[in-house]
C-alpha cells in the first residue's frame, strides 16, 4: 500500500508518494526559464507556487525523434516542458544521507531520467537517488547563435543538469539527503556529461565524487563538425543571420523534423552534441584535459565490447568499420603515429571490435582516469565484462544489472538472469552505492595507481583485479580523437 507525503521545498510544497519504506516525488520541476517560453532559454530557478503540488507521476519527457523504445507512461510524453527530477529517499529519519544524481544517456538525442527507477538503489545502499531530464538534440545541444546571430546560450542541456544539481543543492535536505554529499554519475552521453561538468567552474561545490561510465569528452563536437552540423540545420529550417526570431515560431514538429534529417546526413557522429565553447567549458580538447578536478573522488570504466550494439542500431553514431576508424585516425593523428595504433589491431572482425571499442569509449575514459590520478585525485578504473551471445559485453550492458531493468531490452544486454547474474547485480550495485555514501567502492576493489592501472573485471562468474588490462594502450600515447566529420 501506498500513502501520500509531503515534502517542503524551496519553490512549494510537493505531495508525493510513500511506500515500501521510501519516499518517491516523481516529476518534480527542478528548472524554467526566466520569462516566456523555455525554449533556447536558460534554465532559471523554479517559482513558488500555492497550495500543493502533486508529484506522483513522471513529468514530460525532452522533446526527441524516436524514445528508445519505452511507452510514454514510463518515459513521460515528449515535448518541450520537460525539466523535471524523479527522487527516492528512504523513509526512515536518521543522519541526512548521500546523494546520487544520474544523467541519463541516449546520445543526446533520446532518453529520460524516468527510465531508471531508484528504488531498489535507495533501499539497499541507504542512500538519496535522483533522476534528470535536460534538454536534448537541437533543443539542448546545436549552436544556432552561430548561424542566425541570435542570444541563445550555448550547451543548453548541459546548463539544465547543472540546474538539477543546483537543485539538489538547495532542496535534497527536504527529502533527507546530504547536499555535501553528493554524487554525479552517467552512463554513454552521461558518462561524457559527467567529464564536461567536471571542467565547468559554475558547478564547484555541487558534488563530492562523480561515476563515467562509457564515455568522456572527445565524443563531443570540434569545431570542424558544430560549424558542419549547424550549418546543415540552418540549411534545413532555411535560416539566415538576422532570422533569430523564427526560432520561437517554428513548430516543435518542424524542428525535429530536421533534426531527423541532420542525423541523416553526418556520419560517425551524432546530429546534436555538446562542444568547447569558451564560456560554460574550456576552448578546447586540450583545455578541457588540463581541467582535472582531483578533490572530487572518481569511478570510471567501461565495457570490453563496446561497438558491438551499435553495429544493429540504425545510422552511424560512432564509427565501428575499419574503413571508419582508419579513416577517423588517419585524420586526427600523424602518420607514424596513426599506423603504428592501426597495425596494433588486427585486421579481423575481433580487431576491428578491440580497434572501435577503444577509440570511441575505452581508452578516452581511460585517460581521463590517469590524468586524474596524475594530479593526485582518487581513482578506481573497471571493465565490464559479463557477455550475452552476439553482443558481448557491449555499451551499456552493466545499466540491467545496476538498475534491475526488465523486458526485451535488458535480455538482450544481460541475457537469462541466472543466479550468477543477480549475484553480479548485487554486487555492482554495492560496489556502487558504496562509493555514494564513502567516496570509495570499499576495501575489495584497489584505487587505480600509476604506473599499475588496477582495474576491477566484473564477470558473471566472479570478479578480478588486473594491472594495466588495455593491451594496446601505449600505442595511443595518451591521445584521444574527436570526430571531425
Amino acid at each position: 500500500m501506498s500513502s501520500a507525503t509531503v515534502v517542503e521545498t524551496e519553490s512549494g510544497t510537493i505531495a508525493g508518494l510513500s511506500k515500501g519504506g521510501l519516499t518517491v516525488g516523481r516529476g518534480v520541476p527542478f528548472a524554467e526559464p526566466p520569462v516566456g517560453r523555455l525554449r533556447f532559454t536558460a534554465p532559471g530557478p523554479v517559482r513558488a507556487w500555492p497550495g500543493s503540488r502533486p508529484a506522483t507521476e513522471i513529468g514530460g519527457a525532452a522533446s526527441q525523434p524516436q524514445p528508445l523504445g519505452a511507452d510514454t507512461r514510463r518515459l513521460g510524453v515528449p515535448g518541450e516542458d520537460c525539466l523535471y527530477l524523479n527522487v527516492v529517499a528512504p523513509a526512515d529519519p536518521g543522519p541526512a544521507r548521500p546523494v546520487l544524481v544520474w544523467i541519463h544517456g541516449g546520445s543526446f538525442a533520446s532518453g529520460s531520467g524516468a527510465l531508471y527507477d531508484g528504488r531498489t538503489l535507495a533501499a539497499s545502499g541507504d542512500i538519496v537517488v535522483v533522476t534528470i531530464n535536460y534538454r536534448l538534440g537541437i533543443f539542448g545541444f546545436v549552436d544556432l547563435a552561430a548561424v542566425t546571430n541570435a542570444e541563445v546560450p550555448s550547451n543548453l542541456g548541459i546548463r539544465d543538469q547543472i540546474a538539477a544539481l543546483e537543485w539538489v543543492r538547495d532542496n535534497i535536505a527536504a527529502f533527507g539527503g546530504d547536499p555535501e554529499k553528493v554524487t554525479v554519475a552517467g552512463e554513454s552521453a552521461g558518462s561524457v556529461s559527467v567529464a564536461l561538468l567536471l571542467t565547468a567552474a559554475r558547478t564547484r561545490g555541487l558534488f563530492r565524487s562523480a561515476i563515467m561510465e562509457s564515455g568522456s569528452y572527445s565524443l563531443i563536437h570540434g569545431p570542424e563538425i558544430r560549424e558542419e552540423v549547424t550549418r546543415r540545420y540552418a540549411a534545413e529550417l532555411r535560416l539566415r543571420v538576422g532570422d533569430g526570431h523564427r526560432l520561437w515560431e517554428l513548430p516543435t514538429e518542424r524542428l525535429i523534423e530536421a533534426q531527423k534529417s541532420v542525423r541523416r546526413s553526418v556520419q560517425n557522429t551524432v546530429a546534436a552534441a555538446p562542444w568547447f565553447d569558451g564560456d560554460l567549458f574550456p576552448d578546447s580538447l586540450a583545455a578541457a584535459q588540463a581541467a582535472v578536478r582531483p578533490e572530487v573522488a572518481l569511478l570510471a570504466g567501461h565495457t570490453r565490447d563496446e561497438v558491438t550494439v551499435f553495429r544493429l542500431l540504425p545510422g552511424d553514431v560512432v564509427p565501428t568499420t575499419r574503413a571508419d576508424l582508419v579513416r577517423r585516425l588517419r585524420e586526427a593523428l600523424d602518420p607514424d603515429h596513426a599506423d603504428a595504433v592501426i597495425a596494433a589491431y588486427p585486421g579481423s572482425r575481433a580487431g576491428t571490435r578491440a580497434l572501435g571499442t577503444d577509440l570511441n569509449f575505452a581508452l578516452p575514459t581511460l585517460h581521463f582516469a590517469e590524468r586524474h590520478r596524475a594530479a593526485g585525485g582518487s581513482t578506481w578504473f573497471y571493465r565490464f565484462d559479463a557477455a550475452v551471445p552476439v553482443l558481448g559485453a557491449t555499451h551499456a550492458a552493466e545499466l540491467p544489472y545496476l538498475w534491475d531493468w526488465t523486458g526485451v531490452g535488458a535480455t538482450l544486454l544481460r541475457g537469462r538472469l541466472t543466479r550468477a547474474r543477480r549475484m553480479l547485480g548485487a554486487r555492482v550495485k554495492d560496489y556502487w552505492t558504496t562509493f555514494v555514501r564513502t567516496g570509495s567502492p570499499g576495501p575489495g576493489w584497489p584505487a587505480f595507481e600509476l604506473p599499475t592501472r588496477a582495474t576491477m573485471i566484473f564477470t558473471a562468474d566472479g570478479d578480478r583485479i588486473e594491472d594495466d588490462p588495455a593491451r594496446q594502450r601505449d600505442y595511443w600515447r595518451g591521445a584521444d580523437v574527436m570526430p571531425r566529420d
